[in-house]
């Protein structure tokens, strides 16, 4: 090895150990690194990073961003590139050095080259790194789609319980936040199709099926503009607006859908009773299956093929 440095710089006087040696500077830049770690530690467990994350993780209910959160990633670019700047000057002048220690006389232009070299390596790690990020969001938004396809209803094509409920749960807190805290209103639905068991065992599961199918199809036509359907029981479906939408014009789409399903078999009429409940957000997922249970056991207890709504 010393051979090989001779051969390279034959009269450099070139000392391999006194030339590897640490000086002021390296040990100010490994601190800086040290700081820089537990700083960005200390930040990514802070509060303000674990809302931002998130933020990002429930993107599917959140249409856009605050303000604040613009402000934020634009500040994180801008500190980026300048690390990014910070250190090509740094190796830069790094380079400049080791070919001092090594007796070569590092002219204006040379200096300049070297710099040049530096911007290029910086362009061509961004521009890896780039890739390497557009693959991994790929790959993340891949892993959330099969994880929001897992808790999707497989035979209806609606949400499943623990997605459904998880949503009414997360809509309330991002309205309100949207709102400032404001007290806004919604109706949550609760729909059991009537004699349902009668169905399949006069008619076949395979009947059983496609009716299950058809009500979830018509409730997604009438209230996914309003908010969210879920398949939250063998026979039961729930519904959540979180939408302004009055109690006439709730009834109207109730009357409309009640009379979209009856007409589904042709060997019988179909009917669901259904249970509503005008809440005030927040409500929890328990006090909102409990309410709207109460209001489809009163329609159960009028003849089913009908609707209740409860007011808080």
């Amino acid at each position: 090895m010393y051979g090989a440095m001779g051969i390279l710089f034959p009269e450099s006087g070139f000392n391999y150990k006194s030339s590897f040696r640490w000086g002021v500077n390296d040990y100010a830049i490994a601190a800086i690194c040290i700081l820089a770690v537990i700083l960005s530690n200390i930040i990514y467990h802070s509060s303000f990073v674990t809302h931002y994350k998130n933020v990002i993780n429930d993107s599917e209910l959140r249409q856009h961003w605050s303000v604040k959160m613009k402000i934020s990633l634009f500040i994180i670019i801008i500190f980026v590139f300048c690390i990014a700047a910070f250190s090509t000057i740094y190796f830069a002048s790094q380079t400049e050095y080791m070919f001092g220690v090594y007796g070569i006389k590092v002219t204006k232009k040379i200096a300049q080259d070297i710099l040049h070299l530096q911007v290029q390596f910086l362009a061509a790690m961004i521009s890896l790194n780039f890739i390497l990020l557009v693959i991994i969001l790929m790959i993340y938004n891949y892993m959330k789609h099969r994880e929001y396809m897992g808790e999707m209803d497989a035979l209806t094509n609606v949400m499943g319980r623990r997605l459904f409920l998880n949503y009414c749960t997360k809509c309330q807190n991002d309205r309100d936040d949207i709102d400032n805290k404001s007290k806004r209103k919604g109706w949550f639905l609760f729909i059991d199709i009537d004699w349902f068991k009668q169905i399949n065992d006069t008619l076949g599961h395979t009947v059983g099926d496609e009716t299950l199918k058809q009500i979830a199809e018509s409730l997604k036509n009438i209230f996914s503009s309003y908010g969210a359907v879920g398949r939250v029981g063998g026979d039961e479906f729930a519904v959540i607006i979180n939408e302004k939408m009055t109690k006439e014009q709730l009834e109207e789409q109730l009357k409309k859908f009640l009379l979209d399903i009856s007409t589904i078999l042709p060997e019988r009429t179909v009917s669901c009773s259904i249970g509503v409940y005008h809440f005030g957000f927040p409500k929890s997922q328990k006090e909102l299956l409990t309410r709207t249970d109460d209001a489809l056991y009163k329609a159960k207890e009028k003849g089913r093929a009908c609707y209740v709504i409860l007011d808080e």
